[in-house]
């Protein structure tokens, strides 16, 4: 099941080349009390199971899947678990919390980063079998810089949901002191681009949810943040969450999201033009990973309640029919 993207993002940071090893990795009866994790070739074709789970994610180099068992019993923790898909398959459990979100990889395979009970930001080191605490407080998205080196997170005054937050910047294995990116109270859920890092710029609303649009801002934290969209947000949703960052800096896929609704965006780097991969916000298509090119949107259909019948499809960004590649299955992730 995919973990709420609002605050605990599922936000990522840019494409890296796809590699000789394309893959697909997929959930099978996500509304189930034993959700099945799969794993296939780029194109849906030749599935194998990998075990139960939820919110797959495999490496962009295509050697390792990792994804999150479901707890069966009162006071059973969230595992990640690890697996090598070649050389036999073995399997390591790398991390355990009351609650792990936006599980995923650093740009070069080496490192695994998660969010834990939402205070802080854990960092598995493959090679050294050993687990960091990459960044702590009320932790409000994260992202990989693109040499692995380093993370951006949003940090949120205290753990209200629309506390004051702003981005700061560490070293992925938590050895740095952490720089501030921001300072605007209002920063938070960022992707870590090729170019700059894009974020939510959001504008608090009595008696409602924050009102979230998308801004960038260079890395160094030299100039002032940039604008992106400026879409309205109508009352009882939140507006756009950035995903992910083609490998050329132009084209960013982001999630539109709000009270049972869900429906992935493409967002032009250069403009700010925005584009709905749907027009349907319950049951439509939404967006989980982009292509290394920018150029197709790897997404589901049937919306964001895992209850709903989907199908895996990919999508071109400029628009176009889906294609299914894997049917009755949800949650995808992809390195192709």
């Amino acid at each position: 099941m995919r973990a709420p993207v609002i605050l605990a993002a599922l936000v990522v940071s840019a494409v890296a080349a796809a590699p000789a090893q394309a893959k697909l990795v997929y959930v099978k009866n996500p509304a189930s009390v034993a959700p099945v994790v799969y794993v296939a070739k780029d194109d849906g074709s030749q599935p194998r199971r990998l075990g139960t789970g939820r919110a797959p994610t495999v490496s962009p180099d295509g050697q390792w899947v990792a994804f999150v068992t479901v707890p069966v019993g009162a006071g059973q923790l969230d595992t990640v678990v690890l697996q090598k898909l070649s050389g036999g398959g073995s399997q390591r459990f790398v991390m355990r919390s009351k609650v792990i979100d936006s599980l995923r990889f650093s740009p070069d395979s080496k490192l695994v980063g998660a969010i834990a009970a939402s205070q802080r930001v854990r960092v598995y080191d493959i090679a050294k079998d050993a687990t960091k605490v990459a960044a702590e407080g009320n932790i409000r998205g994260y992202g990989f810089s693109p040499d692995s080196a380093e993370v951006v997170y949003g940090d949120a005054e205290s753990d209200k949901f629309g506390a004051p937050s702003d981005l700061f910047i560490r070293d992925a294995h938590g050895k740095s002191k952490a720089r501030r990116l921001t300072d605007t109270h209002r920063a938070a859920n960022p992707v870590w681009g090729p170019k700059s890092i894009v974020f939510d710029r959001f504008r608090r609303r009595k008696g409602d949810a924050p009102a979230y649009n998308i801004s960038q801002i260079a890395a160094d934290g030299k100039s002032d943040p940039e604008t992106l969209t400026k879409l309205k947000v109508p009352a009882l949703t939140s507006g756009l969450v950035p995903l992910e960052v083609s490998e050329n800096g132009r084209r960013l896929l982001s999630v539109f999201t709000g009270q049972d609704s869900e429906v992935g965006f493409t967002v032009q780097m250069r403009t700010g033009q925005t584009h709905a991969l749907s027009t349907d916000f319950e049951t439509g298509l939404v967006g989980f990973d982009l292509s290394a090119d920018g150029r197709r949107i790897l997404a589901h259909t049937g919306g964001p309640d895992p209850g709903n019948a989907h199908d895996v499809v990919v999508v071109p960004y400029g628009g176009g029919k889906p294609k299914v590649i894997v049917e009755d299955a949800a949650y995808p992730d992809w390195n192709s």
